[in-house]
């Protein structure tokens, strides 16, 4: 059986920087499977999906097609055809639909994963910020997978199929990230990072744009100092994670209300280092904890406290830019639907459907 590793080296010796179409491609040999990792056509068709998602090569469709047939071709010939080309389907056969509305989009994906699960598997799809869809599944033996789609899909033996079902974060018994699994999540527009996580620390790289350029590697790092990866990753599990017993969050509460304490007593070190807190509080706001009007209102009160105690100089200067007023963190500001963000169940409450 032919292996990554081979075709990597094969269009290697092609000189990939001369044309797009072969940077690509090698880039994502190189970004994505191991070399070990036995040459499929999934893979194959992954790297198109993953091409067809960007707007220069789903214009540019036909030339991506045949450039790479034509490089499969010939490798195939090196190699006494030992790897069937045939169930490859390829971007210029491919025919691309972008859901409008976004209930369609959750009934879509709803009939896509039911494909999926086994017949004691439970699963609920949930919306995030109407932007896509967020699925947990949970499987018999208790371990949950998290997958997440947005609205590019494409048509499969007269079915709609996701364009990219592969970005899936996957969780133990324990809800503890899974050191047995590869995960894939996009950390922003046309990022995509793909990692590993075993005793909190993480090895692996971030891709982006559509040549894969890799833009990060990890290599046995504190997961906690990753915010590209912990970010994203937290912001998904605030469909299913206890925020009470969320220690990163637990942890962020108890600096704002130390922080905000210390300033109120006149600690002139606690001020020198108060722009880091509410920063990183901001942050989380804006990305993870959206519409939690515990952490807005710590946020808020650190914010007053050193207005109101410290003395602005260079620090007020310093925290001017900050992005949330004082209108938006307002509580009589926040949408109803807040309340509901606040209200995290834990998984075995979730009601999950067949």
């Amino acid at each position: 059986m032919l292996k990554v590793g081979q075709l990597l080296k094969f269009v290697s010796d092609l000189n990939p920087q001369n044309t797009p179409t072969r940077l690509s491609f090698y880039n994502f040999l190189k970004g994505f499977p191991h070399p070990d990792d036995a040459l499929s056509p999934e893979l194959i068709e992954m790297f198109f999906n993953y091409c067809m998602d960007y707007p220069h090569w789903a214009s540019n469709k036909q030339q991506l097609g045949h450039e790479v047939q034509f490089l499969l071709e010939n490798f195939n010939s090196f190699y006494q055809q030992k790897f069937d080309l045939s169930p490859i389907r390829f971007p210029q056969n491919m025919q691309m639909i972008e859901i409008e509305h976004f209930s369609d989009l959750i009934d879509a994906v709803s009939s896509y994963v039911k494909t999926t699960c086994g017949e004691n598997d439970k699963f609920r799809v949930l919306p995030d910020q109407n932007k896509r869809a967020v699925v947990i599944i949970l499987r018999e033996d208790k371990t949950l997978e998290v997958r997440t789609f947005d609205r590019k899909f494409t048509i499969r033996d007269g079915l709609l199929e996701p364009l990219r079902k592969d970005l899936v974060v996957y969780y133990s018994s324990e809800l503890e990230l899974s050191p047995h699994h590869t995960h894939k999540i996009e950390v922003a527009p046309y990022i995509t990072a793909q990692f590993r996580v075993v005793a909190d620390k993480v090895t692996g790289s971030l891709l982006r744009g559509y040549v894969f350029q890799k833009l990060q590697e990890m290599k046995n790092e504190p997961l906690q100092e990753q915010t590209r990866i912990l970010f994203p990753i937290k912001r998904l599990e605030q469909f299913f994670v206890d925020r009470r017993t969320d220690p990163y969050y637990q942890d962020l509460v108890s600096q704002l209300e130390r922080t905000c304490a210390l300033i109120q007593q006149g600690d002139s070190d606690a001020l020198k280092w108060s722009s880091i807190i509410l920063d990183k509080a901001e942050t989380a706001v804006d990305n993870i904890f959206l519409g939690d009007k515990l952490m807005t209102l710590l946020v808020r009160d650190l914010r007053h406290a050193i207005r109101e105690y410290g003395s602005l100089g260079s620090v007020g200067k310093k925290l001017s830019s900050s992005a949330l007023s004082d209108d938006i963190l307002s509580a009589q500001q926040l949408p109803e639907a807040d309340e509901e963000c606040l209200k995290i169940t834990p998984l075995k409450e979730l009601d999950l459907i067949n």
